[in-house]
């Protein structure tokens, strides 16, 4: 992931891509980072494309507003997310392409909720999965309303908020179009949805559950490494 940082403030600059190596480092992704000090240094640049930069609304006597709306035009898929001191621009941001608005003093508590929102925009996967039943029946399911999927002898159980699907599709082939994000395989019969978990134990999962009976989803020996970096990496992120 490349992130840029674009601000006159030299110490502001630094400050801030410690705080992103930091957290890099933390949950364990490669991130490289381009600081730029003014507005020309940032659309000038011509070197590996960014996928997001963090943009000072205030560049000395320009607006980052209009450098985003520049940005917005000659590179459309560079996420831009808003740094400001000053909440009163936060109504004339939304003229541009931008995933977020941060105030400088809150950027620390707020890192993880940005990062997050760049690696899910990366991502980019599937919004619906197209899923037939063993009955023959096509559905469409929003993955972030998938509890978890289990392995079955014929296709794979998928437990949804809504209710739960035996669908054809085998395991491995649904696996693939989930967020790496939000799921994890824990058991080589079950993948479970981060967004659903209520408690992480030993050897299980325990999940959010309106009703009396508690669900829970079982760890094996094989995954439970795996998966606790993949929630702690999710937590980080998320919480």
């Amino acid at each position: 992931m490349v992130i840029g940082i674009c601000d006159d403030d030299k110490s502001w600059v630094q400050t801030c891509k410690n705080t992103l190596m930091k957290f890099a480092a933390f949950i364990n992704i490669d991130m490289e980072i381009k600081c730029f000090y003014t507005s020309k240094e940032l659309l000038d640049y011509q070197d590996i494309p960014l996928d997001a930069v963090f943009l000072d609304i205030e560049l000395g006597r320009q607006n980052g507003i209009m450098i985003a709306k520049k940005l917005n035009r000659i590179r459309p898929n560079c996420r831009i997310i808003y740094m400001t001191n000053y909440l009163h621009y936060a109504t004339e941001i939304y003229n541009t392409e931008h995933i977020w608005f941060v105030v400088k003093k809150q950027f620390r508590d707020k890192i993880g909720e940005i990062i997050n929102r760049i690696l899910h925009d990366l991502e980019n996967k599937t919004v619906h999965l197209v899923l037939k039943t063993v009955n023959n029946e096509i559905i469409s399911v929003i993955p972030s309303d998938i509890c978890y999927l289990e392995r079955e002898k014929r296709g794979t159980r998928v437990v949804t908020v809504w209710d739960e699907y035996h669908v054809k599709e085998r395991f491995v082939e649904i696996i693939p179009q989930l967020s790496e994000l939000d799921f994890s395989q824990c058991h080589s019969s079950y993948v479970v949805n981060f967004r659903h978990v209520k408690e992480l134990q030993r050897d299980m999962y325990i999940l959010y559950d309106e009703s009396e009976k508690e669900q829970t989803v079982q760890i094996s020996r094989r995954f439970v490494q795996k998966t606790r970096e993949d929630f702690l990496k999710w937590s980080a992120l998320f919480v």
